[in-house]
């Protein structure tokens, strides 16, 4: 995985698209604008306003920056870009002794790494530090109107004129010698590279993960004496990171990679606990939108006709263009499920694969949910909609299970077996509900995604062929029994026109795990409401009834039916009642 990352991040060092090693990108809300002399002339503001839903918010300027090191405590200065506390010695905390030492040591580090540059920008950052003094800042009048939000932990960058401090030669230059010479780190061969190269102790953070923290969270890290083998005791300084030995220059690339793969919302995804992240080896935007549209079904990036073309050249083998792209089945294709485990990330999941084979699994997968539908569904149920009919329309927290989702999301993508807790989950929502028509939004029992993941899981786990509508000839006696309950409902709807509950409410589940002793009872219900039916209509149903007995051998009923039997039951209820409304419909439209 990390080695499919540090890949990435070579790709897009290559495009020019993320920061070089030693350098990072942080989000900067303000320019503090020096002169020639070192003063402060003005503070330039960097965010701009944008729409975030209905509401505009003022968002920082990403900017590539000098590496920042990790502050989770005591007094650790970054160079050119800081918040106040470090770059101007605000005090915002009611400490203004720690205020004070924070300047006191940022300003040693530039004087430190400046202290041969001779150029306008490493002058004038020179004489700042030489020259100001935080106790005077509440009489510095170029700071009055900003100084509110200045106090916010913003970070604020070093300007000459227009110019970023980071857009000086002289200064990066400084910056990469410093790195070299303060470079202490043990050299080991690097587990991803391969090569002897200087071994990271922390690793950098990883920022995007939903419900992770804010402030970011490893990948790799070690605090437990559990942990340590060898000697590389996790107290030592150079002994933390020798557990894993992975170089500073592949931690630093993974970690870019991943920070950017999260950061474009475009193609992050998530399900449950799960945060998506997927690339591809080469034409990575295009891919990732193929696979964002096609396997995520995701209307914002695909729209329905061209995602049934692609299902259709799938189904056919045939070659598919994209945004302009021959698709390359044979180009690799990486996805990574990560989730928050305290101040660390866990990994859900991490699939590595050749598109094409990725796109048949997803087209398989969408083969084996087809099933006939009302006219207002949609032809393929994408995955947030599939987990939402494994919840409780009752519930609060309407996120289907965090294992659940992976476990799904997982089996669709490798063509492997559903897990059984999808199928166990759905028969449980059925058993539990009961309709309710009135309800806002209204709740149904039986409903086109339970019975397209019930027809899914009996195709891929059950080994069982199952037609997508009504299959006439089907004498598996689950599926027999299921459509004889739906034409006795159907009598009785006829019968008792307007009646607000029918057998279906009352006797659905019980007739489901035991249909021995309960279809005599619906037997001679139904032959109550048979009587009160008019000639025409009696005799259409008979015909339909004796029918389907007939499928039955005598007494082959069975007095328990196991848990995918009732599948099959319920997709034979199902099939019956949408042949019924298929018909309906089309002789309203005939």
């Amino acid at each position: 995985m990390l080695e499919a990352l540090v890949k990435h991040y070579e790709n897009l060092a290559a495009e020019g698209k993320v920061p070089r090693p030693g350098w990072s990108v942080a989000n900067v809300s303000f320019g503090l604008c020096l002169d020639t002399d070192g003063n402060v002339v003005r503070v330039q503001e960097l965010r701009k306003e944008e729409q975030r839903g209905k509401k505009k918010a003022l968002l920082p300027k990403a900017l590539s920056v000098p590496e920042q090191a990790k502050r989770a405590s005591g007094i650790v200065p970054q160079f050119l870009c800081d918040n106040s506390t470090y770059l101007l010695g605000i005090d915002n905390k009611g400490k203004p002794e720690r205020s004070a030492k924070c300047f006191q040591a940022a300003a040693k580090l530039h004087q430190e790494i400046l202290s041969e540059c001779s150029s306008k920008m490493a002058v004038a950052i020179k004489k700042f530090f030489a020259n100001w003094k935080p106790e005077e800042i509440s009489s510095c009048v170029v700071l009055q109107d900003d100084l509110e939000e200045l106090m916010q932990s913003s970070n604020l960058i070093f300007m000459l004129g227009d110019k970023f401090s980071t857009e000086d030669e002289e200064i990066c230059s400084s910056w990469q010698k410093h790195r070299e010479q303060h470079d202490e780190a043990e050299k080991m061969q690097c587990l991803v590279t391969g090569k002897v190269s200087p071994i990271a102790r922390l690793h950098p953070t990883i920022k995007g993960v939903r419900n992770a923290q804010p402030m970011g969270v490893t990948l790799v890290s070690f605090d437990k004496t559990a942990y340590e083998s060898y000697g590389h005791d996790k107290s030592c300084n150079k002994g933390q990171g020798l557990n894993a030995p992975v170089s500073e220059y592949a931690a630093f690339a993974y970690a870019t990679a991943l920070n950017t793969l999260l950061a474009d919302s475009r193609h992050v995804k998530v399900f449950g606990d799960t945060t998506l992240v997927y690339w591809a080896e080469q034409d990575n935007e295009s891919y990732q939108d193929c696979f964002g549209g096609f396997c995520l079904q995701d209307e914002n990036i695909m729209e329905d006709k061209v995602l049934e073309h692609i299902f259709s050249c799938l189904k056919k083998d045939e070659p598919i263009n994209y945004q302009g792209v021959d698709v390359d089945y044979n180009n690799k294709f990486y996805i990574l499920g990560l989730s928050p485990n305290a101040a660390r990330l866990s990994v859900r999941f991490f699939l590595q694969s050749d598109f094409g084979t990725i796109l048949k699994n997803a087209a398989k997968h969408m083969e084996n949910m087809e099933l006939v539908r009302p006219s207002y569904k949609k032809k393929h149920i994408p995955l947030w909609l599939l987990l939402a009919a494994t919840v409780s329309p009752k519930s609060r927290d309407k996120a289907a299970s965090p294992l659940l989702s992976g476990a799904v999301l997982k089996s669709i993508l490798t063509g492997n077996r559903y897990p059984e807790s999808l199928f166990q989950y759905v028969m449980l929502r059925i058993r539990s509900e009961q309709d309710n028509a009135e309800a806002s939004p209204p709740i149904y029992k039986i409903t086109y995604e339970r019975c397209a993941i019930i027809k899914a899981y009996l195709c891929r786990n059950g080994k069982r062929g199952i037609t997508v509508a009504l299959n006439e000839d089907e004498k598996d006696v689950a599926y027999v029994l299921g459509r004889i309950f739906a034409v006795w409902e159907h009598i009785q709807e006829e019968a008792n026109r307007g009646i607000n509950a029918t057998i279906k409410d009352r006797y659905f589940d019980s007739a489901c795990a035991t249909p021995a002793r309960i279809f005599p009872i619906l037997q001679k219900l139904s032959g109550h409401h048979l009587r009160k039916l008019e000639d025409r209509k009696k005799i259409y149903f008979e015909k339909q009834l004796t029918s389907l007995m007939g499928k039955i051998n005598a007494g082959a009923i069975p007095n328990i039916l196991q848990l995918k039997d009732q599948g099959m039951f319920i997709l034979g209820y199902y099939h019956q009642v949408q042949a019924r409304y298929t018909k309906k419909e089309d002789k309203e439209n005939g």
